[in-house]
């Protein structure tokens, strides 16, 4: 009675949101296990849950064959269990879930899950039976005793030693910083006492099944140990180190180092050249044999080196740690919900570990079906790229789109599956907006009334946005909304000149859901507003500013070359335009070039008593009856009937410029 209500009520709530059920794709929950161990003729269950629109109905695989519920193996393909009565090695494999429905006629999508290896829990069989080893070593000796013939144990078998004596008894060896059992099962002696031999017992190596708690014996060994008057001082030396060293990521490597020597030697770890302590990272055992890294890293990988020191020496031993891995997910397949019309574009892309060989190309699959990415089906609908780590899906279509994807990575250490599922819906719709730009006056009414449909099993939301302020759970000021008919619209009637004025601006209305969105916007603007002033309001006046500057800058550099040409000016003889006809077009140099040397200073009439007049030199004889300029002169005789050429004769042309003529003397 409770689940019909609890039924009804879900189907009424849905109803009253004008939701209808969306079909889904199955989305597998679990199993999410990698491995599992059962023992012998125990009962066996694997279980699978899936999550999808319809319900969705289950299968089982084993090493890829679908399985078929028989008096060995049932499958529920309601709940979706798997079990065995009586599990024994026959069931041992690879058990994969498949979950389907049927979103639509003909169109079935099945998920798959990750493959699960059953194991049977075992520990082979008795110890052979082999003949007692005998070890005969002196007191303070190192002495190690091998465990050989180990049976095979599933999961892997712990170790350690035991003394029996003839009736059966049995004595375990204890570890001490002198005695340690390494991972391969061998018992170390770092050095010997006389106590550490037999006798009438043997010591017997032991394996240890913690699944099945069962211990097994053998490998028998005799020990005698010869005294001595004194244990002599040995060096370190190493006698057992972790090799190969190879850990896969995410896991916790152990490397071992032991050493022999007496006294006993310390051990100490480096990595780089930085010695190694405890931490969230690092961990010691058996007085620090045993280095724990944990949860491994590629950067983890490198040589750790271990040292043995007692007071005799120093020993190092160097172990290089190799992190290996699966194929590491960079971007794996993942469920999606897209819009008809659009592309679904799915990743299968993976990596090495540092320094490991590349992943292989991917598998792919639909629906659990084998597909040849070389020539994929669909007629173009599906294409990959990227070596095959990409696929798109084309122009998706309702509901024959809605499927879903698998593919497969691996290398030499491991693999990696994803499932993917593609859901189809239909895209939102406007059926209904206003005018993009509304010219208003007051009292008129805006219309901002926005309708949309979008796919039945969608929750439509709608948002607002208006200077800048975002509105979820209410409308702009002003703004008047009906939520049952959708309606949205402002009355400016009533509004004052400041509320019609804010009222102005850009409406956004967002309509969406998780999987899709669409923007309406409605511009309101003052209808007859001066488009000149219109313009000036938005006339970018730092323009102005800009050009002011430029202007200004053109100016300044104006200025200034033109006082570096006054600069450059200065000191330079000026040739005027009656000088540019002369025989002379370059004064300047004619002056650099003939000064006025020796040039007297003209005496006057009262000093010509005293003083000695210069001896009369006809060259410099003026003629007065000619033009002063100095070109007449040139070519022309004077009164006594020679040429007056004396301004033109050389270098001394200019020498007694200075002074006057004896015909000056007598006018």
């Amino acid at each position: 009675m409770r689940l019909c209500f609890t039924v009804f009520f879900l189907l009424a709530l849905t109803q009253l949101n004008g939701v209808t059920a969306q079909e889904t794709a199955p989305e597998i929950k679990m199993p999410d296990v990698r491995r599992m161990e059962y023992i012998s003729n125990q009962q066996v269950l694997l279980m699978c849950n899936a999550e999808g629109v319809p319900v969705p109905r289950y299968k089982w695989y084993k090493d890829g064959a679908l399985i078929v519920s028989d008096s060995i193996t049932q499958v529920d393909p309601v709940t979706g269990n798997l079990s065995i009565p009586s599990f024994t090695i026959r069931e041992e494999g690879l058990y994969q879930c498949g979950a389907e429905n049927t979103v639509s006629p003909g169109v079935t999508p099945l998920a798959q899950s990750p493959a699960i290896n059953v194991r049977e829990v075992s520990l082979g069989a008795n110890w052979p039976v082999i003949p007692v080893e005998d070890i005969n070593k002196f007191e303070g000796a190192y002495a190690n005793l091998l465990c050989t013939d180990v049976p095979e144990s599933v999961p892997k078998a712990q170790f350690s030693w035991f003394l029996e004596s003839p009736d059966g008894a049995k004595k375990q060896v204890e570890e001490t910083d002198r005695i340690h059992v390494d991972d391969q099962g061998t018992l170390h002696f770092i050095y010997l006492e006389t106590i550490d031999q037999t006798g009438a017992d043997l010591y017997k190596c032991a394996i240890y099944n913690n699944i099945l708690n069962t211990i097994q014996l053998g490998s028998p060994k005799s020990l005698t140990v010869t005294p001595v008057a004194s244990k002599p001082q040995v060096k370190p030396k190493a006698e057992y180190t972790t090799n190969p060293a190879i850990f896969l990521r995410t896991q916790t490597a152990e490397l071992e180092c032991v050493f022999s020597g007496y006294p006993l030697p310390t051990i100490t770890w480096r990595k780089g050249g930085n010695t190694i302590t405890a931490s969230e990272k690092y961990q010691f055992d058996k007085i620090n044999r045993k280095l724990k890294v944990l949860n491994l890293v590629e950067e983890d990988e490198g040589i750790y080196t271990c040292f043995g020191q007692n007071s005799v020496s120093t020993v190092q031993i160097p172990i290089f740690l190799d992190v290996t891995s699966g194929p590491i997910w960079e971007q794996a397949l993942s469920y999606q919900t897209i819009p008809t019309g659009r592309d679904a574009v799915f990743y299968c892309k993976s990596r090495a570990a540092d320094g490991e060989d590349p992943i292989d190309t991917p598998t792919w699959y639909i629906n659990g079906n084998l597909i040849n990415i070389l020539s994929p089906p669909g007629s173009g609908k599906f294409q990959f790229s990227d070596g095959g780590r990409v696929l798109t899906v084309i122009g998706l279509q309702k509901p024959d789109d809605t499927q879903c994807f698998q593919c497969n990575v691996s290398n030499k250490i491991d693999y990696e599956f994803a499932n993917g599922c593609l859901n189809v819906i239909e895209p939102i719709v406007i059926t209904e907006h206003p005018p993009p730009i509304q010219e208003i006056v007051k009292g008129d009414r805006v219309n901002l009334t926005v309708k949309a449909t979008t796919d039945p099993g969608m929750t439509l939301r709608e948002r607002w946005r208006f200077k800048n302020q975002t509105y979820d759970n209410n409308a702009p000021p002003h703004v008047i909304y009906n939520d049952v008919t959708k309606e949205a619209y402002i009355d400016t009637s009533g509004l004052t000149d400041a509320e019609f004025e804010a009222i102005i601006g850009v409406y956004y209305r967002d309509l969406y859901h998780q999987y899709d969105s669409y923007t309406v916007t409605i511009e309101v603007v003052p209808k007859g507003r001066d488009d000149a002033v219109a313009a000036a309001g938005d006339f970018p006046w730092w323009w102005i500013v800009v050009v002011i500057l430029l202007l200004l800058l053109v100016v300044i550099i104006i200025l200034i070359c033109f006082c570096c040409k006054r600069k450059q000016d200065e000191g330079t003889y000026k040739v005027y335009a009656k000088e540019v006809n002369a025989v002379y077009l370059n004064p300047d140099k004619d002056l650099e070039d003939h000064k006025f040397h020796n040039v007297a200073r003209i005496e006057s009439e009262e000093d010509t008593s005293t003083k000695k007049r210069p001896a009369h030199n006809p060259a410099y004889d003026v003629n007065d009856d000619e033009p002063d300029s100095m070109d007449e002169y040139r070519g022309r005789r004077d009164q006594s009937g020679k040429y007056n050429a004396g301004y033109f004769s050389g270098d001394d042309r200019y020498a007694n410029a200075g002074r006057y003529t004896h015909q000056e003397s007598q006018a």
